[in-house]
Parts: structure tokens; sequence; C-alpha cells
């Protein structure tokens, strides 16, 4: 079999980072080597924005705990660009290497069940970043020990985001209007996933979804609709094509639409410059922008983020940093193989971290997890009541 384990470097994105212990004259050559892999899907339109602030925060702080140490962490990025067969051939190479203690899950990867099983079944915990990774134990063949040691998510899962982004249609709808929210997507399963869960709690707001892929067929079928609010679920790609057609087609002047993005930082600038009632950058994210927060953890991390990668904290950066402090914690305290760190990730109910307070679930989900509703302005996401 060709591994699926990438061993080249680049730029913005490391696929294979060691991270190995400070060395001098008087200090050993240290003497105990684990991995953590960390899977995610790079196929993701503009994933470098949106993937790669997480690894690049829970590799740092991976680093900078255990520089000092006699233990050598080599954190391996597994692209699995989509392909489900792809995704579970690299959870077996994780399995059947000891040195693999740890994984997390990146976000916007949709976790295929099977890798989870492949990796509960071989005693390997993870740390999920994604809101479509899956629990081990919610599928029919439950793996074999204790679940609790198993998974832990630092993130609210998708149906927190989908209720958000129903909630706010049917709250900007004007009473009585038919067909009143239309679901666009790129056609993504990403995004269509977000909107067939957003379609289920829609109740009793008429929907109508919109199939075309196309951009300006899809701003045809959403002027035609009568459609007073547009939820977009997808990247930032296909919300700027859909917000430009939407505007050249004119049929929307004077008729306010609101394109509610879901959980991009990059999408389409918070107000339309036409000035065509077409507004865009209404962000849901089931993550957490400390940017602007003025307490003293939230400063150390944003400070140690920009100095390295000379950029402000991206998308669920935060929350890899906090990933990272829990992994390299529980490395420092010596839970260097799978049943070590089974150990930590049982033990961990609660943590204060950068992003949030955590507090999990017997299932290792969060306890009253909510997403978040953002302007996207620049760099920076400015948090809205919702």
């Amino acid at each position: 079999m060709t591994s699926g384990i990438r061993s080249a470097t680049v730029r913005h994105i490391a696929l294979v980072l060691t991270v190995l212990a400070s060395c001098s004259s008087t200090q050993a050559v240290p003497d105990r080597e684990i991995k953590v892999a960390f899977f995610e899907d790079l196929s993701v339109p503009e994933h470098v924005d949106l993937v790669s602030p997480s690894f690049l925060a829970f590799e740092m702080v991976v680093r900078r705990r255990l520089d000092d140490s006699d233990i050598a962490v080599e954190v391996v990025q597994l692209d699995t660009g989509g392909d489900a067969g792809a995704a579970v051939a690299m959870a077996l190479e994780v399995a059947a290497d000891p040195r693999f203690v740890l994984a997390v899950a990146a976000p916007f990867w949709r976790e295929p069940a099977e890798v989870a099983r492949v990796l509960a079944s071989a005693g390997v915990p993870t740390i999920s970043l994604s809101p479509d990774s899956s629990s081990p134990w919610r599928q029919d063949a439950a793996p074999p020990g204790d679940p609790l040691e198993l998974w832990r998510r630092l993130v609210p899962d998708r149906r927190a985001e989908a209720a958000l982004l129903a909630d706010l249609a049917a709250r900007r709808t004007p009473e009585g209007d038919p067909e009143q929210v239309c679901l666009v997507s790129d056609d993504s399963p990403y995004g269509a996933q977000l909107l067939r869960e957003i379609d289920a709690r829609l109740g009793v707001w008429p929907s109508t979804t919109i199939d075309d892929v196309a951009a300006p067929a899809a701003a045809a079928d959403v002027a035609s609709s009568g459609c007073a609010v547009v939820v977009w679920g997808g990247f930032p790609p296909g919300a700027r094509d859909l917000a430009r057609a939407m505007r050249e087609s004119g049929s929307n002047r004077g008729r306010p639409v609101d394109l509610a993005g879901a959980a991009l930082k990059t999408t389409v600038p918070p107000t339309s410059p036409a000035g065509d009632g077409v507004v865009v950058g209404s962000v849901a994210c089931p993550c957490a922008d400390v940017t602007l927060e003025l307490g003293l953890a939230s400063r150390r991390f944003v400070n140690a983020y920009q100095s390295e990668h000379g950029v402000a904290p991206g998308v669920y950066a935060a929350e890899g940093w906090d990933a990272g402090r829990i992994a390299s914690a529980a490395m420092a305290a010596g839970a260097v193989d799978r049943a070590g760190m089974r150990a930590s990730v049982r033990a961990l109910v609660g943590f204060e971290g950068v992003a949030r307070a955590y507090a999990f679930a017997p299932d290792g989900d969060l306890v009253a997890a909510r997403a978040g509703l953002f302007v996207a302005a620049g760099t920076r996401w400015l948090l809205l009541p919702s």
C-alpha cells in the first residue's frame, strides 16, 4: 500500500512538522518519540485561510510547551482531499503505528464514520475541531472499551450552527410572505449538509432550495422565488459569486435580501457597495474570535500567534491553541502512549480555554454549545446579538 502520510513542507501549511526538544551540549537527545495525526481536507476552497490557522496554533503551543523536554513530537498533517476511502486508509496507517497517541480532526473535515471506528478500536483518542466529525459511539457498532476515553469535541456540532441560521432566517422574514427563505449552497458536502439541517429546523417557515450551482442561474432563481432572505451554506468563492450575480442582475434592487453566510471569515464584505439592497457578510460560526478580547490569556494568544506568523489568528485558531494546550499538558505529564493519552482524555471534563470555558457532556460533546453570529469586517469579526 502506498503510504497516505506525506513528508513535504510548504510555506503556509507544513504537511509534516517535527517538534524536537531543544538540544545543547549538556542535553540528552529526546528518548521518547510520539506522533499526533492531524486529519484535514485541503480540497475545500481557500483552505489556507480556513484550515491552516488551527494547525498553526496547535503546532505552535505543542512546540513551545515541549521544546525543553525529552519528548519529540511529530505532528503529521494528513490531507484526505475529501476522499472517504483515502481517509480510512490513513486512519488504518495511524492505527497500525503505535507512535500515534492522539488524533486531531481539523475544521471543515467531514469525518467518515469508519474513520472514527478505526481510531476508536485502536485506542487512539481524538480531539475534534470540526462540527462534522463523528463520535465513535454514535455508530451502530460501538468500539470496545470506555468511549469516555476516546473523544472530545472543542466546538459546537453542525446542529448548533443550523439552528442559529434557521432562527435568524425566520426572524428576518416578513410575516405572510410565501416561500420566504431561499437555501443556496455551492453543492459541497459541507454546504449541502448544513442546508439540510437548516431546512429541518425552519418548521412552519416555507423554504425553497436552489439547486442551480452556477451563480447567475441561482441568482435568477432567487429573484423569481420572491424570497426575502437567502441563506448561503458553503465556502467564500461561491458566496462572492452569488452576491455579485444578484447585484448584476438588478432583479433585487429595492428589495432587501440578506445573504447569511456560514462559518467563513473570508466571506464577502459586510454590505453591498452597489447599494442595491443585497446585504452580505452575516457569518454564523461554531467558533470563537478573540482578536478583540482584552483578557490576559486572549492577548497572550493573539500576540504569540501574530508574532510568529505575521497575521492575526484566523478562523478556529483559538480552538487549535486550546487543543494544543490540552495535548501538550498531557504529554508533559507523561501521556506518551495511547493508554496514557486515553487516561488524560477521560479526566478531561472541563477546561478553561482561550476560545471558551469548555464543559463536556458524557458523549464528549460540549454542554449547551451555541454557534455565534458575526459580521466579517476584514480580518476582524464583530459579534452580533443572536
